[in-house]
């Protein structure tokens, strides 16, 4: 188990030279082992979790398209404004904000106090950034630059035209926005109890409300993580103890006392605490406090991934919905 407590994590701060743009975080997944900004083959985890803060006024970065990356805020404190493409709408503590790559967006803080929020990112290997406001473009690892239109075979062969070939675009229809925005509030609770009531919670399905499909990645019309919102009533857990082959999942304490179970033995876990658990690692949260236990949980959405449950010798396969109990059988049984 890999754990962090907020209020250790340093704040980095930033700053534009004539201070438009200014904004602080924690940066939770580089604390918790992850590379920076790195997919997972480069030593990184498949999401970052980022703990923000802009002062009033102010907006972290420029209004801006991802090529590629997914952005998940939860606003934790504070109101603001989100600019997504030709719209702003107005979120406070409470909000969920999902913007998908290809729209145009940014978060300003237009209240009175601190805006603070949570900022869930996916590593994809290949990502590319546009500024609408200033016509410039940004490619990971390669810096900020504008560009200029010129011909396909210039540089390629002699005698290429410099001049470059420029067509009408076609019509394009207006497009909805992408960006969706939705209250915690506003997502009904979902109660979850075991046969005799050994294991049980409620869980509000965040991603599901922000319109991800159950147990789907992106290459399947899902989104590359999910985020899932839960209280923990006292004296009962989530669900059996129970390790993942290639899912990642990180438990974030909001309100009460979280007591996490590894193979090292069980650990209390208090508010502002973060745990992550890579696949191949066994685990399981539990309230065993004597008031409700509250949780943002994020996961990513593997293909393929498969669960074991030590405590009863049980195996599940995401994708058939099922469990068993393997009996060993011969290589050959059943070929020849």
């Amino acid at each position: 188990m890999k754990r962090v407590t907020l209020a250790d994590l340093p704040w980095d701060h930033w700053v534009s030279p004539a201070a438009t743009f200014e904004g602080f975080g924690q940066q939770v997944s580089c604390a918790l082992g992850a590379a920076d900004e790195a997919p997972a083959h480069l030593g990184g985890h498949p999401f970052d979790l980022e703990h923000g803060k802009l002062p009033p006024g102010k907006s972290g970065c420029p209004f801006h398209t991802h090529g590629a990356q997914w952005e998940l805020f939860v606003i934790l404190s504070g109101e603001g404004t989100v600019r997504h493409g030709a719209q702003r709408t107005a979120v406070r503590a409470g909000h969920v904000i999902l913007h998908p790559p290809g729209e145009a967006h940014q978060l300003i803080n237009t209240g009175a106090t601190d805006l603070t929020y949570f900022l869930v990112a996916d590593n994809p290997p290949t990502e590319w950034c546009y500024y609408p406001d200033s016509d410039k473009w940004g490619i990971a690892n390669l810096g900020t630059f504008t560009r200029e239109l010129t011909g396909y075979y210039v540089g390629e062969e002699e005698g290429a035209p410099t001049e470059p070939t420029r067509r009408p675009p076609p019509p394009v229809a207006p497009e909805p926005p992408l960006t969706r925005i939705l209250h915690l509030d506003d997502i009904p609770w979902q109660e979850r109890t075991s046969p005799q009531g050994k294991f049980g919670a409620a869980v509000r399905l965040v991603s599901m409300a922000l319109g991800c499909p159950p147990n789907q990645n992106a290459n399947h019309g899902g989104h590359p993580f999910d985020l899932t919102y839960i209280r923990v009533p006292a004296g009962k857990a989530i669900c059996p103890y129970h390790q993942h082959s290639r899912q990642s999942e990180m438990f974030i304490v909001l309100e009460g006392r979280a007591t996490i179970r590894t193979a090292d033995g069980s650990t209390d876990v208090p508010a502002g605490d973060i745990v992550f658990h890579p696949p191949g690692t066994a685990h399981q949260t539990s309230n065993t406090s004597d008031d409700d236990l509250l949780l943002l949980v994020i996961a990513n959405n593997p293909s393929g991934d498969t669960f074991y449950y030590p405590d009863s010798d049980k195996h599940g396969a995401r994708a058939l919905g099922k469990f068993y109990r393997i009996t060993e059988v011969n290589y050959f049984d059943g070929e020849e």
